[in-house]
């Protein structure tokens, strides 16, 4: 199943394609993707990874650009994974971005916001931010 989550984004790597095309053409793969990875419950394995991206997505206010950007960078991505032949960081990529996808998917689709969920990954981005903020925050103390 990665691997067909992997190819499938990894095919637009040279293509743009615009939010209503995703939304139109590509929903019920992406749908399907998530739904194979909420049965090998790999959505839990994963979750913090999946509330970060989804809180870090949120940082966009229209669901259509968010939508666009997502799949941009989850491309991205797996390109890179793949360029780096780092097989792990590219079935969490995979994982991750899909289901973020199917996320931003619903809101752009139904224009309803589970704002539940939204607020747990803003919250959990966050942590995360503010975590990476004292790690670099140390180290620039040593370069005085």
């Amino acid at each position: 199943m990665i691997k067909e989550i992997s190819d499938f984004l990894h095919q637009f790597k040279t293509k743009v394609v615009e939010s209503k095309d995703i939304a139109l053409t590509y929903n019920k793969e992406i749908e399907n993707f998530a739904r194979r990875i909420k049965v090998d419950s790999l959505d839990k394995e994963y979750e913090e990874n999946f509330l970060t991206i989804l809180g870090y997505s949120y940082r966009l206010e229209d669901v259509s650009q968010r939508l666009f950007y997502t799949f941009q960078e989850a491309v991205y991505a797996i390109d890179l994974d793949r360029l780096m032949k780092n097989e792990e960081l590219e079935r969490v990529n995979c994982i991750v971005y899909i289901l973020v996808l199917e996320v931003i998917l619903n809101e752009y689709n139904s224009k309803e916001i589970n704002e539940e969920l939204k607020q747990k990954a803003i919250d959990t981005y966050k942590v995360i931010e503010e975590r990476k903020a004292k790690e670099n925050k140390k180290y620039h103390m040593y370069q005085y």
